[in-house]
């Protein structure tokens, strides 16, 4: 499953599959690229401006970023939902800027995560599925991630929470420019979000899910306050030194687990609006079934608890006197888990768009994406352009004012001139693309996508197949336009041909 591949520092394998794809075959992939003319002559996405160093650490901003687990673009009140409560996230958003239409690089979360630490498309790190315990697979130490690039320029450089990049002690935050850690654990979840935040002895085979360095907490103490008192601790340390800090939360991924109080408030508001409504799940591809409506206590209490920390460490920075001075951006590793197999749903729904994590459709990619700067970002502003993953690596070095690394974040675009208007605010046309090779969960099976302009492809090995929607006109993907516009179906997918050989590695298409 896993192909060969070498770097200065270590060994990964991971190998494409063969899966009848033609010309399409063996590439796992997912990324962006910028578009210089049809035919297919293609530009990487850089930033024409490379600012330098700022002349000392008081004048560099500090960088905050949440990084949440399955938080769906629809799971927060800026981005349309009127069950969960989130004002403080609100609140942040109307601070700066907020993307109406922000992709995650890839549907589920490891293969994003290389991307935001590399600022390169999953597949050139040979990461395209959520990494399984146990597994050699990890990020490349050979890569310099972003918290390298911020730490070769004097910040402190802290990570808390889920990583799921590597198993290993040498694999770990520490080991990939981070000099600060702290609840990181070895797999893709918590083993419980209540203390001793460990699984059940009997079905432990290691430790994996256990959540190290909080062993002196007391019964009842709740995972994600655990992580936020973490973050307001590396905070204070970093003294008058510029930090540049990953909250990566494992909220709100399973086990949908949440404090009494909040999921009761939840039940509650659950039976004014809903009754006795049966909820009727919504039927997706290979028997799955998609949530129709937000309705579960439990998963809205984890959200709910969620905002109240970002609203601690929002609060720290203003009392600190650091909010004038920090960089704060707020995003997710991939869309919310709505759509499950065997006659299950996920715990949140995506509607209108289609389908959640999992799937190459707009409910698996589509993520809330806010960064906030007061007296730099407008506040207030709405970005309508689609921006992805690949793309905060070269944006934070770049409203930093730190040297951009091409060769090293290729496949992102700094977005910095769009939301400061330091320049016209126009972004260079490109497409978006993402490649998911294998089977999943929620009932996906391979496929690949791009978008160009407001029209997305969809590509399906077994058929072959694809799929064509135009998502301004119908966010939902509920018309497919492939009958009735096969030139562009063919344009687009030569498109995707010519990139998936740009970005894959060359044994992958020998």
């Amino acid at each position: 499953m896993y192909m060969n591949g070498t770097d200065r520092k270590s060994t990964i394998s991971l190998g494409g599959e063969d899966l009848g794809w033609g010309t399409f075959g063996r590439w796992p992939i997912s990324c962006l690229v910028m578009l210089t003319s049809f035919g297919g002559s293609f530009l990487h996405s850089l930033s024409a401006v490379h600012g330098g160093p700022v002349a000392n650490d008081r004048d560099r901003p500090n960088v905050v970023m949440f990084f949440i687990d399955d938080l769906g673009s629809r799971d927060v009140g800026c981005y349309g939902s009127d069950f969960y409560e989130t004002p403080h996230i609100d609140r942040l958003a109307q601070s700066g800027a907020l993307f109406r239409q922000f992709y995650s690089a890839h549907p589920v979360c490891s293969p994003t995560r290389a991307a935001l630490m590399t600022g390169k498309v999953p597949q050139r790190m040979g990461i395209t599925q959520w990494i399984p315990q146990p597994s050699d697979i990890h990020l490349p130490l050979g890569e310099t991630t972003i918290a390298e690039a911020f730490q070769s320029a004097g910040y402190r450089t802290g990570y808390i929470g889920k990583w799921h990049l590597g198993e290993g002690d040498d694999q770990q935050p520490s080991a990939h420019g981070f000099d600060w850690q702290k609840g990181v654990n070895r797999a893709g979840q918590p083993g419980s979000y209540f203390y001793p935040y460990r699984r059940k002895a009997r079905s432990q085979k290691k430790n994996y899910w256990n959540v190290p360095d909080f062993e002196g907490g007391q019964p009842g103490d709740y995972l994600t306050d655990q992580l936020t008192d973490a973050a307001l601790e590396f905070i204070d340390s970093a003294g008058d030194h510029p930090f540049f800090l990953c909250l990566a939360h494992y909220a709100v991924h399973t086990p949908i687990q949440s404090p009494k109080p909040l999921v009761e408030r939840y039940q509650q508001k659950k039976e004014e609006r809903y009754g006795q409504q049966v909820m009727e799940a919504l039927p997706e591809k290979n028997g799955s079934a998609s949530r129709p409506r937000q309705d579960n206590p439990a998963y809205a209490a984890m959200i709910s608890n969620l905002d109240d920390n970002v609203g601690r460490v929002l609060n720290h920075l203003k009392q600190r006197g650091l909010s004038d001075e920090t960089i704060v951006v707020f995003t997710s590793d991939n869309g919310g888990l709505s759509t499950l197999r065997n006659g299950r749903v996920g715990p949140t729904s995506c509607r209108p768009m289609r389908a959640g994590k999992g799937w190459n459709y707009e409910g698996g990619i589509r993520i809330p994406t806010l960064i906030s700067w007061p007296g730099r970002v407008p506040a207030g502003l709405q970005v309508e352009e689609p921006g992805i993953t690949m793309d905060l690596y070269p944006t934070l070095l770049d409203l930093a004012g730190l040297s951009l690394k091409p060769e090293q974040h290729q496949d992102g675009l700094s977005l910095k001139e769009r939301i400061t208007g330091s320049a016209d605010g126009v972004m260079p046309e490109r497409f978006l693309a993402w490649h998911y090779p294998h089977d999943h969960g929620s009932g996906h099976t391979p496929s690949s996508a791009l978008r160009l302009g407001g029209y997305k492809l969809l590509f399906r090995p077994e058929g072959p197949s694809y799929e064509l929607y135009h998502l301004i006109q119908d966010p939902e993907e509920a018309i497919d336009l492939s009958q009735s516009e096969p030139k562009r179906v063919a344009e687009m997918a030569r498109l995707l041909d010519a990139w998936l050989k740009e970005t894959s590695r060359k044994s992958e298409v020998e």
